[in-house]
Order: structure tokens, then C-alpha cells, then sequence
């Protein structure tokens, strides 16, 4: 792969420089918020050379690049410079529960290499000390513990440096308020157990900051909205100066009375409230983490666990999610080793033999996308070998002692309480993946269709019935929605419509069965019993109903062609969100088959759209 001209054509097909929001990266994949969806070319994207899938997350464009995802954003950042928009970072600072994932995610996105390093070092002194019959009072043992304990202890200055990029705040004042939790004072006073402090006659107790990740997070972002506002009342002369001065002089009291706390509290309520789950049933759990592991990645969501796992490590000494987790990664080494062996054609083969190296190594968006979301059985096999090896884990009491990747690599970490477990896990979740794509297939055939579209001569029959196109539009395949809901067919069979106007119409005649509060979407009955839903827009229901007008109520009959909703599209996509409209068959399970008359090109309100066959 040539970097630069994969950088340089990635960004041409986001629309430029200029339709670039804000961009960022993680292991694998490049991150970008853009101005104008309707400017970056997906189809496009995911024929470059280099990239092995691209994808909508909620509003941020997600390119998978894989290992040489570094190189490439480098390559970018190099083309395009620092890219900072006011009002992205004023839009995400409005509160979304994905948002909030997200911020956690793109927090802790720095800090991995580096924890994965630490952690590694530390499963060797395991290794070394347990097997390998070296003191662990030795010189050599106590300097290795610093290197493995150093980022772990020191944890807080780590993540208030990342969050102080991501909230755009001062960083130095960040890392003053780490400091100010791990000050000797207040470790001391742990240790020794002290009645807590006073300021102003508010008490400061003694916590256990080290190692904390949730405290920081949140006295930054406080910082983020304190620190502009304290810039403004001092004169530019002396700001230099008096503003962090006053800054420091507020936000650490605050911090070590009520911020810090308040979070540290939060943190141990969350970490409780997961292990209260995982008493409840262990096997359920494991079963559960294990099988849902790589749809987890899909969301993005993965690395927001990090905190949760930091924090059962920093209070209990080790924990459970972490090898659970990594069944979810060796059931898909499993099922790309079934590919390679299982499939007769050559280029899957070929995939099949990659993304197992790359999942056994630990990356696994190749795998997901390569494999997982081509062939429904590979899905299925994944899902059922993690959750088999999730189950042993959670049954046999698996533990992880540091943060790592969830990969076999990660063996060291793992050699506790319960390590023959994780060992068996790893082995039933690989096998019983490579197992079931050997008995269950790939259905290529199925899969290799380019097509399904349908003359409609060749159904006609009076029992059949046809659903109009409910608006003006382009037509797409459901599955090349990017939203995977939709796109896996999980909601029904169907189509989607790019609307060229913002004018939706009944597609048959019927009844309103369903009008959802936020307005972005119809559902509707037609009198011969078929069940359609138009989901207008994508991840639309976050705007609340804003420019939406519903023209109809729910139990109202209408006529094929009355008006139901009428849409400012405009309004959504300065908004930043996809028009594309799904309409779907919601019970298709109930009919012999769903089938577009057409599966792309131009379509009108009115036109034959979905045969649906009985």
C-alpha cells in the first residue's frame, strides 16, 4: 500500500479538507466527523487500496484500515493540517448517551499501546517469578515492576493529558489537577487511614485516585467549561499568568471536595453493579460477553469498557471481563481458519487465511468485515463459540491482572485464579468456531448473487401484492445501509430510498399502525395484512421530531398516495444526518419473499417498490 496515495484519495473522497470536521483514529480505523454527508463518496471509499471497510457510526464516518492505521492518519493529518470546527465540538458537547461512549472512547484511544505495554510486562514478571524461579525481591524483578506499574499507578496523568485534548481545554492545568489526586498528602492519608481534610470547612476525603480513570474525565471536563470562562474576566495582559493562578486555586479544592469523589463513587457504584451481575451468574455472563464481544466492536463501544476494567483491576486486583472479552476474539480466529479451509473460491479462501492472523494477533475489524458481515453462518458460529467460551470463563472464575488486547498474546496477564480456564475457553472457542463453519457452510452461492431484482411479469399473481415507492428518489440495496440494523435484515427485507423531496406517501392502502413519538419514522398495515415501517433518515430520532410534520395519527385508514409526513431535508442534513429512508417489510418471515422490482436507479412516488409474495 502506497501511504500517501491512499491518504490523498481517502480525503478526496470525504469531500475535501474543507468538509472535515474533526478526525482522529484508533487501532484500526480512522475516525471523522464531517460537514456535509451528501460530499463523501462511500462506495468509493471502500475501493481504495488499503481500506477494508468504511461505515456510519451514529454521526462519525468510520474508514477500517487496519494495522497501518497510524501511517495512514499520519498521511492525512500531513495533507489537511490541524482541523479544529467550533461548532463540531459545540454539537458534542450536547448530551447523547452514544456521545458519551464515544468521548470515553477517543479518551482512552492514546492510552492503549502503552497499558497493553505495561500489562505485558507485567504477565512476564508472572512468568518470571512463578516459573522461571527469579526473586521477586531481586534488583532486576523490583526495576521491572516499575516499568509494568508506572502507567497504571500514574493512570490519571495519562487520561486528563488525552481528555484535555478531547475536551480542547489546557493541558498543563489538566495534568495539575492529576497531580493534585495523586499529591503525597492525600496518598499518605489513605494509607494511613486518616479522617479526611477540611477546606473552608467542606470536607476532602482520602480516595484511591491511582490507577482511576472516571474522576479525572470528569474534573477535565469541567476544566473545559471553567477555564474559558475565568480567561474572559482577566485582562489579555495578565492572563498568561492569573488564569491558570485562579483556574488552579478553584478547580482543585473543587476537585479533591466534590468532583473527584462524586466520580470515584460513581466509578466503584458502576464496578459493583457489574459484579453484582457476574455473582448472580457467572456462566450467563461470560456467556453473554463472550458471544456478543465482536457486535460490541461494531458499535464502537468496546473501548468504553476499558474504564469499567481499570476500575475492577484498581479495587478487586483483577478481573473478569477482560478474558471473557477475549473468547469473543479467538472464536473469530476459529471461524476465519473454517473459511479458509471451507470455502471453494479462491479470493474468500484468501481472506479467510488474513483475518485469521490478524484475529489471532488481536485486530479483528477485518474479520468482522471481511467475514462476519458477508456470511450470516459466520455470524451465527462466532456468536454461539464466544459465548461457549465465555460460559467456561465465567463458570471456572477467569482473571486478568493488567489491561491488555484480548488476543492469545495476552496468556501472561491471565496466569492466576483461573488460568486453566482461560486456556480452555481460548482452545473451545477457536475449535467450536473453525467447528461450526464446517458443518453449517458459507452459502457463497447465496452470497455471490449480485443481484435480486425482479420482473415483475414473472410474479404477478393475484394473491401477490405490490408496495409503491412512497417517495421520489434513488434507489439502494437494504444492505448497503449503513446501519446494521437495517443492512442484516433483522428488521425484515426491504429497500432504501436516497428522497430527492421531502413529501412521504402511503404506500398502499391501509392503516396507521404507528406514528413514534420523535416522528422520524411510519408504520403502516395494508388491508391484505402486510406490515411496513418508512424509517426516515438515519439515527433521525435524535433530532426529537425537529423538522418532521406528521401529517396522519395512528388507527387512521388512508388511501395508496396520501400524504403522511412532510420532511425539511435540508434542515436534516445541516443537521449532519443520512436521508437515506428504509422501507421495510417488517414481517417478511410471515410471506414466501420480499423482492425489489428494482434495486437501483431512479424511482417516483408511486411506482411498483417491493413485491411481496404470498
Amino acid at each position: 500500500m502506497d501511504v500517501k496515495k491512499t491518504a490523498a484519495q481517502i480525503l478526496k473522497e470525504v469531500g475535501g479538507k474543507e468538509n472535515i470536521k474533526e478526525m482522529f483514529h484508533c487501532v484500526t480505523r480512522l475516525r471523522f466527523y464531517v460537514k456535509d454527508y451528501k460530499k463523501v463518496d462511500l462506495e468509493h471509499i471502500k475501493k481504495i487500496d488499503g481500506v477494508m471497510g468504511a461505515q456510519y457510526q451514529t454521526e462519525q464516518l468510520q474508514i477500517i484500515i487496519g494495522n497501518d492505521v497510524g501511517s495512514v492518519y499520519d498521511a492525512v493529518t500531513a495533507l489537511t493540517g490541524f482541523i479544529h470546527d467550533e461548532e463540531t465540538m459545540a454539537k458534542k458537547k450536547k448530551f447523547r448517551a452514544t456521545g458519551v461512549f464515544e468521548t470515553m472512547a477517543a479518551i482512552f484511544l492514546p492510552t492503549i499501546p502503552v497499558l497493553a505495554g505495561t500489562g505485558m510486562i507485567k504477565g512476564l514478571i508472572t512468568i518470571l517469578t512463578s516459573y522461571c524461579g527469579f526473586d521477586a525481591a531481586s534488583d532486576f524483578i523490583q526495576v521491572a515492576t516499575i516499568a509494568g506499574d508506572c502507567v497504571f499507578y500514574f493512570f490519571p496523568f495519562l487520561v486528563a493529558w488525552s481528555a484535555s485534548k478531547r475536551f480542547k481545554t489546557d493541558t498543563a492545568c489538566a495534568l495539575a489537577l492529576a497531580g493534585c489526586l495523586l499529591y503525597p498528602t492525600m496518598t499518605a492519608g489513605l494509607a494511613a487511614g486518616a479522617d479526611p481534610m477540611h477546606f473552608l470547612g467542606f470536607p476532602i476525603p482520602f480516595v484511591k485516585y491511582a490507577a482511576s480513570s472516571i474522576p479525572i474525565v470528569l474534573a477535565v471536563l469541567v476544566l473545559s467549561w471553567f477555564y474559558p470562562f475565568i480567561d474572559k474576566l482577566i485582562p489579555k495582559v495578565l492572563r498568561l499568568v492569573f488564569t491558570p493562578m485562579l483556574v488552579l486555586m478553584m478547580m482543585v479544592p473543587l476537585t479533591l471536595i466534590a468532583i473527584a469523589p462524586l466520580a470515584s463513587y460513581i466509578s466503584q457504584g458502576l464496578v459493583m453493579v457489574v459484579k453484582f451481575l457476574y455473582d448472580l451468574s457467572p456462566v450467563i455472563a461470560g456467556a453473554i460477553v463472550g458471544g456478543t464481544r465482536l457486535l460490541v466492536v461494531l458499535t464502537g463501544m468496546h473501548l468504553s469498557l476499558g474504564a469499567v476494567i481499570l476500575e475492577n483491576i484498581n479495587q478487586f486486583g483483577s478481573d473478569f471481563l477482560l478474558p471473557m472479552n477475549t473468547m469473543g476474539t479467538l472464536a473469530l480466529f476459529g471461524v476465519c481458519m473454517g473459511v479458509w479451509v471451507k470455502s471453494k473460491n479462491t479470493q474468500t479462501k484468501s481472506i479467510g487465511a488474513s483475518t485469521a492472523i490478524s484475529s489471532f494477533i488481536g485486530i479483528t475489524e477485518p474479520g468482522i468485515y471481511g467475514i462476519l458481515l458477508k456470511f450470516k453462518n459466520a455470524l451465527i458460529a462466532v456468536m454461539i463459540a464466544g459465548a461457549a467460551g465465555g460460559a467456561i470463563v465465567g463458570a471456572f472464575g477467569g482473571q486478568s491482572t493488567a489491561y491488555v488486547n484480548s488476543c492469545i498474546l495476552s496468556l501472561p496477564v491471565f496466569m492466576g485464579d483461573g488460568f486453566w480456564a482461560v486456556c480452555l475457553g481460548m482452545a473451545v472457542s477457536a475449535a467450536l468456531g473453525f467447528l461450526l463453519i464446517m458443518v453449517l457452510g458459507l452459502s457463497e452461492e447465496k452470497n455471490s448473487c449480485e443481484s435480486t431484482a425482479v420482473d415483475t411479469k414473472t410474479v404477478e399473481n393475484s394473491r401477490n401484492e405490490v408496495i409503491q415507492a412512497p417517495m421520489n428518489g434513488t434507489l439502494m440495496k437494504l444492505s448497503d445501509v449503513e446501519e446494521d440494523v437495517f443492512a442484516s435484515g433483522s428488521m425484515g427485507k426491504g429497500i432504501a430510498i436516497d428522497p430527492d423531496e421531502g413529501v412521504i406517501a402511503a404506500p398502499f392502502d391501509g392503516t396507521i399502525t404507528a406514528v413514534y413519538p420523535t416522528k422520524h419514522a411510519i408504520g403502516l398495515t395494508s388491508k391484505q395484512g402486510v406490515e411496513c415501517i418508512i424509517h426516515i433518515g438515519i439515527n433521525t430520532a435524535n433530532l426529537q421530531g425537529k423538522y418532521f410534520d406528521v401529517k396522519v395519527r395512528e388507527q387512521q385508514e388512508v388511501q395508496a398516495g396520501d400524504i403522511l409526513v412532510e420532511v425539511d431535508l435540508a434542515g436534516i442534513l445541516k443537521e449532519g444526518y443520512s436521508l437515506i429512508t428504509p422501507v421495510i417489510i417488517t414481517n417478511s418471515a410471515s410471506y414466501l419473499d420480499v423482492l425489489a422490482n428494482e434495486e437501483s436507479g431512479i424511482i417516483v412516488k408511486g411506482e411498483p417498490l417491493l413485491t411481496v409474495l404470498k
